[in-house]
């Protein structure tokens, strides 16, 4: 369950269209499986456990991206 406001913008996931869905959710994809190249830019708390991405190893990287997708998929939006 997504315990977070939205990694990227700070808003409820359940108050994103499904544009905004879509450009939150892959740009959070490709800097969370890439966090050398985006670490210096942004540090992104995760939105499954709360816990930065750069203190995940790369299965922990993989659980929560995962379930975070799953998870804004299963929003009724």
């Amino acid at each position: 369950m997504i315990k977070t406001p939205c990694p990227l913008c700070d808003k409820q996931m359940a108050e994103h269209n499904k544009n905004q869905i879509e450009k939150c959710l892959w740009t959070f994809v490709r800097e969370a499986r890439n966090p050398v190249a985006f670490a210096a830019i942004n540090s992104r708390t995760c939105p499954e456990c709360e816990k930065k991405m750069l203190d995940h190893n790369p299965s922990q990287v993989n659980e929560c991206v995962n379930q975070f997708i799953l998870d804004v998929e299963s929003l009724e939006i």
